[in-house]
């Protein structure tokens, strides 16, 4: 070290002999003005990088709650980067042009301004893990290492400046008292070779700089497209959603129409045998015996029972439509997946680093599938509406025709027996009576209303299951692997 500043001296000593001449208001050394050049780089492309990102200080993306957050972690990370990295290097460039002021002024300026980028450095890793949750991907971490790789790019940079700047203070000490300004200091510099290692770590950051720049303006410019991309997303997500509410509000009025047309049917069948049955029995009371009695009650209660089916069905499928209503309207939906698959396509849009061409391309298929899934469940609610209406009008038949038909024949053939003989009436009702099979068909009714029931009960279920089978083979994560 003794060597090197007897070296420095004498360079001094040689400037300063040489005068005024040599150091005229116009004349920079080479080296200087290599130095400030490379410094000047540093600043203009940290400012370059926070000129970017600075319409986010007023108008963030919106369209997802990642973009916007990540947006902000970066504006901010580049906007306290590009003050205090480029202050430092500010002042490096002052210190290889100025000639007015001492040098250990200007050094000491570095030294101050690297001693306040100290905390943003150590503290970077909480921008990096920002970025790292609210753009990295599936799988792919582009993004945050590459912030993350920049920090500690800019970490070692300004540790190996301070040491450089610690050097030349030790310089700066050793020539107290000569009077020389800055310009004349950096020349002497120039000697030892430590004016040139200050010239590479500074061309370096420049570089790094450059890249960071040139990263972050892509960057910014992916973010806008993203947000686009997510702003129509959203708004075909929702209008799907929106659409599917509707249709199955809409599905569960008509259903409840079918239904309610199956209680009508069934009360009225039920009503005609109660008016035919006490008609029947107020008029011939004491002709019937306890076998007739036993077999017209019979009659009685299979049709209760069957109304007692119907109204508790009917409840189950009142509880079940909630249910559905449910099913289509919340998290279960297959639209929940497109949100989630939306995203992840966000991220990937993002990533400037690790291009997905793939992802790119998915656009526009991906932007059609809210549509599609609103026509597929319009289909299977159709078809399942359409299914209900047919076993419906089945069901009216059995009750209004068949059954009511089927009541009506057996009062009659009763009502033959009275103008019989009356020794004769009780043994026609008996023999009558021994035909009639009401088990059986009450419990075609029955049968049918029960299946009927249960495909309500199962079908929008199954349709919501295939809808979301649908959308993950034919979403972002199939395709895009």
């Amino acid at each position: 070290m003794a060597n090197a500043l007897t070296a420095i001296l004498l360079a001094l000593t040689i400037v300063v002999a040489r005068g005024d001449p040599f150091f005229g208001n116009n004349y920079q050394i080479p080296h200087g003005a290599a130095l400030a050049r490379h410094a000047s780089a540093v600043v203009t492309n940290l400012n370059n990088a926070r000129n970017s990102v600075s319409s986010y200080v007023r108008y963030p993306p919106t369209a997802s709650p990642s973009l916007n957050e990540g947006a902000i972690a970066l504006r901010d990370y580049i906007g306290n980067v590009s003050a205090l990295a480029g202050s430092v290097y500010t002042e490096v460039s002052r210190a290889a042009t100025d000639r007015t002021t001492a040098p250990v002024v200007v050094f000491s300026m570095i030294s101050t301004r690297l001693n306040a980028l100290q905390p943003l450095l150590q503290n970077g890793s909480l921008y990096v893990e920002s970025l790292a949750a609210n753009f990295d991907s599936e799988g792919d971490n582009s993004t945050s290492s590459y912030f993350a790789w920049w920090n500690d790019i800019l970490r070692s940079d300004s540790l190996v400046l301070m040491k450089l700047v610690h050097n030349v203070s030790q310089v700066i000490d050793s020539i107290a008292g000569q009077g020389l300004n800055t310009q004349q200091f950096v020349a002497a510099l120039s000697v030892n070779g430590l004016l040139q290692d200050l010239i590479d770590a500074v061309q370096k950051t420049a570089a790094a700089s450059g890249d960071l720049s040139s990263t972050v303006s892509s960057l910014v410019g992916a973010i806008n497209n993203a947000n686009s991309f997510r702003s129509t997303s959203n708004s075909r997500i929702q209008s799907s959603r929106q659409s599917a509410v509707s249709i199955v509000n809409s599905y569960i009025s008509s259903s409840n129409a079918s239904f309610n047309s199956i209680i009508v049917a069934t009360d009225t069948l039920f009503d005609h045998l109660k008016t035919v049955n006490e008609s029947f029995v107020f008029r011939w009371p004491l002709l019937l015996s306890d076998r007739v009695e036993q077999k017209l009650d019979l009659l009685n209660r299979s049709i209760e029972s069957l109304i007692v089916n119907l109204h508790f069905r009917r409840s189950v499928v009142e509880t079940h439509y909630l249910f559905t209503r449910a099913v289509f309207a919340n998290e279960n939906e297959p639209q929940s997946y497109l949100e989630d698959e939306s995203e992840q396509l966000t991220r990937r849009l993002v990533n400037v680093l690790n291009p997905d061409a793939c992802a790119s391309n998915f656009r526009t298929p991906f932007l059609a599938l809210p549509g599609t899934v609103q026509s597929q469940l319009s289909q299977c609610i159709n078809s399942q509406l359409g299914l209900e209406r047919q076993g419906a009008s089945q069901v009216q038949s059995i009750a209004n025709n068949f059954l009511r038909g089927y009541v009506s024949a057996v009062y009659n053939s009763l009502e033959i027996c009275y103008s019989h003989p009356y020794e004769t009436m009780s043994n026609c009702l008996d023999e009558i009576v021994d035909t009639i099979d009401f088990g059986g068909k009450f419990f075609l009714l029955d049968t049918v209303t029960f299946y009927l029931f249960e495909q309500v009960q199962a079908e929008l279920i199954n349709c919501n299951s295939r809808l979301q089978s649908y959308v993950r083979n034919v979403g972002l994560r199939a395709n895009c692997q």
